[in-house]
């Protein structure tokens, strides 16, 4: 079943609330790169109905970043201080194996042997995971790209779980609808 059927299901004739192209130009700018055709439609058409919030969240454009920016705030904001009196006490053995303490010490420029940079534009109703693009999947040009999802409740370790943003959005779709109320065999493909 197509994306467009079962959000008709889903609103059963309300009037669907997207997104601004303002909005999602916004989003690019912020992460450098365009976002696929087929999420920036979505967003569009149905990235303010409800059905993304009823089981994870949408990220809406103003809140869609890349992985490095967040890696960058967590890092002067979370880490920075413990970091610089480890290293002041000479304590760094202590953080050997903590990832954000070597891209603590790792110029961004080679951030990239260490983790991918991802646009997040998924959050999980926890945050336990965040879901997204590779950026330069979206700076290549690809048009309907895979979806990766971070498996360490950080934003170093990912994992590819679907080869096209379809999929995954059909997906998130097909639950969120469930989780609402619907009967799984109405969106059997």
């Amino acid at each position: 079943m197509e994306i467009n059927k079962i959000m008709e299901l889903y609103n059963n004739n309300v009037e669907h609330k997207g997104f601004s192209d303002n909005s999602i130009f916004q989003a690019e700018k912020t992460i450098g790169a365009p976002l696929p055709e087929v999420y920036r439609e979505y967003l569009k058409k149905y990235g303010m109905d409800d059905i993304n919030d009823i089981l994870h969240h949408i990220n809406p454009p103003e809140e869609v970043f890349t992985t490095y920016q967040a890696i960058e705030e967590e890092l002067e904001y979370d880490w920075k201080e413990e970091f610089v009196e480890a290293m002041e006490n000479g304590n760094q053995k202590d953080y050997e194996n903590n990832e954000y303490f070597t891209l603590y010490n790792t110029p961004v420029e080679k951030w990239s042997d260490i983790t991918e940079n991802y646009v997040i534009i998924f959050t999980e109703n926890q945050g336990v995971w965040h879901a997204g693009y590779l950026l330069s999947d979206l700076k290549n040009g690809v048009e309907n790209p895979p979806i990766y999802i971070s498996t360490e409740d950080d934003f170093i370790t990912f994992k590819k779980i679907f080869d096209t943003t379809e999929d995954f959005l059909f997906e998130i779709i097909k639950d969120a609808a469930y989780e609402y109320g619907y009967e799984d065999e109405e969106y059997e493909e």
